[in-house]
C-alpha cells in the first residue's frame, strides 16, 4: 500500500503546482484531493486514486469545504472551476 501510494506522488507531483487553497491555508494534501474533487471524482474514485480510505477523503473533503466556506461539492466546484 505504501509503494503505491509512493507512486501516486510522483506521478501526479505536477499536480501539487496548481495549488487551488493558497489563499485558504489548503495543506498538500487537501490540495490533491481538492483537485480532484474539481475534475469531478467522487470520494471512492479519489480513495482508490489516493490509496487512501473514504472515510478519510470525507475528512480531508470536510476540511475543504469549510475553510473555502463552501456548503457542498456543488458550490466548491462553482466557486474553483475555471
Amino acid at each position: 500500500m505504501e509503494i503505491n501510494s509512493y507512486l501516486y506522488r510522483l506521478k501526479n507531483t505536477h499536480t501539487l503546482k496548481l495549488n487551488v487553497g493558497r489563499q485558504y491555508n489548503f495543506t498538500n494534501r487537501e490540495n490533491e484531493i481538492a483537485l480532484q474533487i474539481i475534475k469531478k471524482n467522487n470520494y471512492k474514485q479519489i480513495a482508490q486514486n489516493m490509496f487512501i480510505t473514504y472515510g478519510t477523503v470525507r475528512k480531508h473533503a470536510s476540511n475543504i469545504f469549510i475553510k473555502s466556506n463552501c456548503a457542498s461539492r456543488k458550490d466548491f466546484i462553482k466557486k474553483f472551476k475555471k
